[in-house]
């Protein structure tokens, strides 16, 4: 009897989730074909069945690791800081960076990824952009594109470091500056916005507060007197 597609969606999912842990601890070469399908709970002879290869399963473990994070389910709010940051609280996590969480491929694969097949990186640079937008999406409106994607490697990088060291206090303070960097990028206007802003309220206030007339719009009688 063949098995019902929910039940190969189910398998499929499972190695998924078992490569996905694997490949984060031990790395692209250390970790064997056999190894996931063990962990999965299945026989080797049940992995051709979804993938083609190791290098096949390791893209998908990429795609599936970023289409199945936590971080997706938060709901953004109204002005996105509330929401931006329980998403960065939850990334910038020890319970992440120890392995309690489920892992983010962008962190624990980086080391692994740059000699890997160009499938392999073009499908690490669709997540890497796709967390991006995850974060634009918390983050303040007014925020470019490029300081959002500024905050987002900065997560991953956060993460990625942390992950390697034995010193567990200094993971806490490389955490927690991300995590505060992250909000102040959040806040502070980006330099042009803050610039606009600056010159429209320098042609609109007078020294002593009031409202004042630009200097071209005022008769020129007025402007010429005295001189």
């Amino acid at each position: 009897m063949p098995y019902s597609s929910k039940h190969k969606s189910q398998s499929r999912e499972r190695i998924l989730n078992s490569a996905l842990r694997l490949f984060s601890e031990g790395g692209f070469e250390l970790v064997t074909i056999n190894m996931v399908m063990s962990n999965a709970g299945l026989t080797r002879g049940a992995f051709y069945a979804h993938f083609s290869s190791k290098e096949d399963l390791y893209a998908e473990a990429i795609h599936h690791g970023i289409n199945s994070s936590a971080l997706v389910t938060i709901p953004p709010d109204d002005d996105g800081l509330r929401s931006l940051r329980q998403l960065i609280g939850t990334y910038l996590s020890r319970a992440h960076v120890d392995g309690e969480a489920a892992p983010c491929p962008l962190a624990f694969f980086a080391t692994d990824v740059g000699v890997r097949d160009r499938r392999v990186r073009d499908t690490y640079t669709a997540a890497l952009q796709s967390l991006a937008g995850v974060l634009g999406t918390h983050a303040p409106a007014r925020l470019q594109a490029e300081r959002v994607l500024a905050m987002t490697v900065l997560m991953v990088g956060g993460v990625a470091v942390s992950s390697a060291l034995t010193d567990g206090a200094l993971k806490d303070r490389i955490l927690a500056s991300c995590r505060r960097s992250i909000i102040e990028m959040a806040e502070t206007l980006p330099p042009k916005v803050g610039r606009k802003q600056a010159v429209r309220k320098s042609r609109t206030r007078s020294p002593h507060g009031r409202k004042s007339t630009p200097l071209s719009a005022r008769p020129r009688q007025a402007r010429n007197q005295g001189h």
